[in-house]
């Protein structure tokens, strides 16, 4: 099930949700600013190396060192976006151990305040890099897109020819195969775009051969002792 609105485009293929929505330029500009300055600089991408923490095959992930201000901006798009994805679930029915006993839907005092985000980092890709399949940490995760090779379209044009596209791609699944049921959602990359899923749901990156670096910023987030019913 896909429904479209004004704020993005809900994916519910297989229950959980996922959220397609878009950040401000403004939220790219300062992400691939910093990335620019640490992921040119070796020295800087050592020092703020964090793929020790990570799965992924992939050039380098970093750490996001911003000033306070740019990190405030940040923080305050990210808590949102995860505001909004809850209070999606809860109008529809999603939360499903947050009803009240008459089984109505609950009031959720759930605001900015009500998140933490728990970590954040920058993965740059090149050709024949990959992310195996793995999960995060957290209530929710999220990935958004800051750079893409130039030719990746062309790439999957080309692979379009004979079978099912999937280089660059970051596919996601849940539960077993079976008749009348879909397991699995592929996403092609676009800058600025965001999803947000649930921190548990598997999901797996396709290496690309293009050449050009594939950016992307991803953090993890829960909900804290001020989410309140």
């Amino acid at each position: 099930m896909k429904l479209e609105k004004e704020n993005g485009i809900w994916h519910e293929p297989f229950s959980p949700v996922i959220w397609e929505t878009q950040v401000p330029r403004k939220f790219v500009q300062i992400l691939n600013k910093v990335g620019d300055k640490v992921l040119g600089d070796d020295e800087l991408s050592k020092q703020y190396d964090w793929s020790d923490n990570l799965v992924g095959k992939v050039h380098k992930e970093t750490a996001i060192p911003v000033s306070a201000e740019e990190g405030a901006y940040l923080k305050s798009i990210m808590k949102s976006k995860i505001c909004t994805y809850i209070e999606y679930c809860r109008e529809n029915n999603k939360i499903y151990n947050i009803k009240k006993r008459d089984n109505s839907k609950p009031e959720l005092n759930i605001n900015p305040t009500s998140i933490d985000l728990l970590a954040s980092w920058l993965v740059s890709q090149y050709a024949g890099d990959y992310n195996p399949w793995h999960n995060h940490g957290g209530d929710f995760s999220s990935v958004t897109y800051l750079k893409l090779p130039p030719n990746l379209k062309e790439e999957l044009k080309e692979e379009l020819k004979d079978h099912s596209p999937a280089n660059g791609l970051i596919q996601f699944t849940y539960g077993e195969t079976m008749d009348w049921k879909q397991d699995s959602l592929k996403f092609f990359p676009s800058v600025g775009a965001m999803l947000i899923f649930p921190a548990w749901l598997k999901h797996f990156v396709y290496p690309f051969y293009s050449e050009g670096e594939r950016r992307s910023m991803a953090f993890n987030a829960k909900v804290n002792e001020n989410f309140k019913i």
